[in-house]
């Protein structure tokens, strides 16, 4: 299978966030595509690779490869998304209990859950723009 990458990903990802069948000149049009023959062309070499097939009323996703990402409420999330939510609010609550008690062990703890967050929000970052249509 050939890897995705390009207008082909673009295509991809896009049908993945529908809820059903998407005709090839909405596809065109949506992601600002120059042809309606480049399109048929992606989705052609999708359906080889059988990760779309077509329908009467248009193209759907046949086979989901996004192992990183969870579809929630037709937006795709990546799976560190909810451990970065977790980090973020054991954070802001750790800065709070340390603003009524501070020790040293609320520094240490912070710099503890700090340092993950952070790794973690940039992977988010770079998964969302991955998929960015």
């Amino acid at each position: 299978m050939e890897s995705l990458t390009g207008t082909r990903r673009k295509i991809y990802y896009y049908l993945m966030k529908q809820n059903g069948p998407v005709p090839l000149r909405r596809i065109q049009r949506e992601l600002d595509l120059s042809s309606p023959s480049l399109v048929l062309y992606h989705l052609k070499k999708l359906e080889e690779n059988g990760l779309v097939k077509e329908t009467t009323e248009g193209y759907v996703v046949t086979k989901v490869i996004l192992a990183d990402y969870i579809k929630v409420f037709n937006v795709l999330v990546p799976r560190s998304a909810f451990l970065v939510s977790f980090l973020i609010a054991s954070l802001a609550l750790l800065w709070i209990i340390n603003l009524i008690n501070p020790y040293v062990v609320s520094l240490f703890a912070s710099v503890v859950i700090a340092i993950p967050t952070g790794i973690f929000i940039v992977d988010v970052v770079k998964k969302y723009n991955e998929i960015r249509v």
